[in-house]
């Protein structure tokens, strides 16, 4: 699956997590880092780009795994709890889904290239029965196969793109104008 599903997952937790009122520069904050956590898992990739990598730290192992996943919301959570910041539970909790919702969705994309999900438990790797999740070509994602394969996914995705983006403040115009109160 290329980033375009990864990143949505991403700005869409960051809109949940964030109330209406929200400044759009946390909002946006919020955003930048729930994708980049959304996207942490590929990493494995610019250690495949340096030499070759096999076993569990060839792409979608180790970094893939539900461990993984929660190491990094454990480390999420200590640094906010050390930076006196609030609600660090939540956030290491947050951070361990969002993580984790990337092998998830790589479980479900068009590929033969499985995911070590209970690496260290298993060298095992998973793909669900079912291949709905489109998987551009790299190289190649701007050939006409891969635009095609983005396009689908953008398609895939456009609930969630839209929902993180439709401003808010339209919905409380109407709301208030309706006399509906939230």
């Amino acid at each position: 699956m290329s980033a375009l599903g990864h990143v949505a997952v991403g700005v869409v937790t960051a809109r949940l997590l964030s109330p209406s009122g929200t400044p759009t520069d946390v909002l946006a904050t919020r955003m930048v880092a729930l994708s980049t956590l959304a996207l942490l898992p590929d990493l494995d990739l610019l250690l495949h780009a340096v030499g070759p990598s096999t076993g569990p730290f060839a792409h979608r192992g180790a970094s893939h795994s539900l461990v993984a996943a929660m190491v990094v919301g454990l480390i999420i959570g200590v640094a906010i709890r050390a930076w006196g910041g609030r609600r660090a539970i939540m956030w290491g909790l947050v951070a361990t889904a969002v993580v984790a919702s990337h092998p998830i969705l790589d479980l479900f994309s068009d590929t033969d290239l499985g995911v070590a999900l209970l690496w260290p438990l298993s060298n095992a790797r998973f793909l669900a029965p079912w291949h709905v999740l489109p998987n551009p070509p790299w190289p190649g994602v701007f050939s006409p196969f891969g635009l095609g394969q983005l396009g689908l996914e953008v398609l895939l995705f456009m609930p969630f793109w839209v929902y993180a983006f439709f401003p808010r403040r339209l919905i409380q115009l109407r709301d208030e104008g309706e006399g509906v109160a939230r």
